[in-house]
């Protein structure tokens, strides 16, 4: 062991006169630990957060849209041809949307009106893997699921609809908290209206049209505003109700998991093969304000709770600062026999750094055992105010590292002072009262 490191593990021995020092020493390793436990469970769900936020979106929205300018596209079949021709795109589907309002028996709300492909869009999208209740109840697997998606303009028959009501209607699948809204459930009929319908009247004032739809499923993506504002039909239903003939609002284009990063990239060469009268939005640019406030809140928070390990770190100051009031006699011993200023600065930055080694290895592993325990057993969210049911815990190792790395320099600065103290002590000065 080096003679730096032998003296200063020798100063943080308990001893009964240094008692009160080596009080100061523990509290100082347990402020660094609980900082940085705290510090890394609460990076680790903010993470978690992130994530699963991160996968409802990419799992509810397009990677990338395809809009034209000026109004809908009028040959989707040709430009979804250029589309998939372009290099990372996996599936492309056509949609169209519009604002409308529902009404049931017992309720009414304003939705958007989304008409889409279902064989494509089960490949464009995870509208399939959000169903959550079905005409038979809660589907049992991802094929039934899907099965729903595929039959949507002819609903099966649901297990609640009336007995003898078996009028032929288009499907239509609502978001949960829609459906809770109009308080219906599978095999329930919805009335749909067109504010602006297809035809004005005398004055010229548009006149709304109907259409009755039967729910087919209902879905729970966790996203608000899909659950509570969105409704999917069939895109020929859509089509049929809105007017617009064969045009379709834009397009859904898919890229491979892999390759979601570079959406980007993707969506600049859909503009080049199209040309100037199409446009692509991709995942990145949509939600760009929402991930930078994450992202902003994360660092923030870090921040906040770093200062945790600052305050701990004012300990080892004081627990440092001590030992040079009171070993004044022993330093001078030490410079008097040999010992240059150097050596003497070493000790007592051996001592601050043991504090904050300790006291670090024991944060990470109380961190990383709360962040178990909360992954395991799932702590439970309200999910009348959280999107989600239970907390997300998400470990990310470079975090730790880095959460573990930042309380050892905040340690190892804490330690300067006291140890220039120390070693600009003179061999006269602390030995002239002995």
């Amino acid at each position: 062991m080096d003679f730096e490191l032998l003296i200063a593990m020798s100063h943080l021995r308990s001893r009964r006169q240094d008692a009160g020092i080596s009080l100061i020493a523990v509290l100082s390793v347990l402020g660094v630990m609980l900082g940085v436990a705290v510090l890394i469970v609460v990076l680790s769900v903010m993470e978690g957060f992130e994530i699963d936020l991160r996968k409802k979106i990419l799992g509810n929205q397009a990677h990338v849209l395809v809009l034209a300018y000026g109004g809908p596209i009028d040959t989707p079949a040709e430009v979804m041809a250029k589309v998939a021709a372009v290099p990372e795109v996996v599936a492309v589907a056509p949609f169209t949307y519009s604002e409308v309002m529902l009404r049931s028996t017992y309720g009414v709300s304003g939705a958007i009106f989304k008409g889409i492909d279902p064989e494509k869009a089960l490949a464009a999208n995870e509208l399939a893997k959000d169903i959550e209740v079905g005409p038979r109840g809660e589907p049992t697997s991802l094929a039934e699921k899907e099965q729903i998606v595929r039959t949507l303009h002819t609903p099966a028959a649901a297990i609640a609809q009336d007995e003898g009501d078996d009028e032929k209607l288009p499907g239509l699948i609502l978001g949960s908290g829609l459906a809770e809204t109009l308080r219906v459930y599978p095999g329930d009929k919805v009335h749909v209206i067109n504010p602006i319908g297809t035809t004005t009247g005398p004055m010229g004032v548009p006149i709304p049209t109907t259409r009755t739809f039967r729910v087919a499923a209902l879905i729970h993506t966790g996203m608000y505003e899909y659950d509570t504002k969105w409704a999917y039909v069939t895109l020929p239903d859509a089509q049929e109700f809105m007017g617009i003939g064969a045009a379709v609002t834009g397009l859904e284009v898919r890229v491979p998991e892999d390759k979601v990063w570079d959406a980007t990239v993707v969506s600049k060469a859909v503009e080049m093969k199209l040309g100037p009268s199409y446009y692509a939005r991709n995942w990145l640019t949509m939600n760009e304000a929402l991930f930078k406030a994450l992202a902003l809140e994360k660092w923030v928070m870090g921040i906040i709770l770093a200062q945790i390990v600052a305050v701990a770190a004012l300990g080892i100051v004081t627990n440092l600062v001590v030992l040079v009031i009171t070993r004044g006699r022993e330093i001078a011993i030490l410079k008097a026999m040999g010992a240059t200023s150097p050596m003497i600065r070493r000790i007592f930055i051996a001592e601050g750094v043991v504090v904050g080694v300790v006291g670090t290895g024991l944060g990470v592993a109380l961190g990383l055992a709360a962040c178990a325990v909360l992954a395991k057993y799932r702590y439970p969210l309200d999910t009348n105010v959280y999107y989600i049911d239970s907390l997300p815990v998400v470990v990310v190792p470079s975090t730790v590292a880095i959460v573990a790395a930042g309380a050892l320099v905040i340690c190892f600065f804490a330690t300067l002072y006291p140890s220039s103290r120390a070693a600009s002590l003179h061999p006269v000065e602390g030995l002239r009262y002995e």
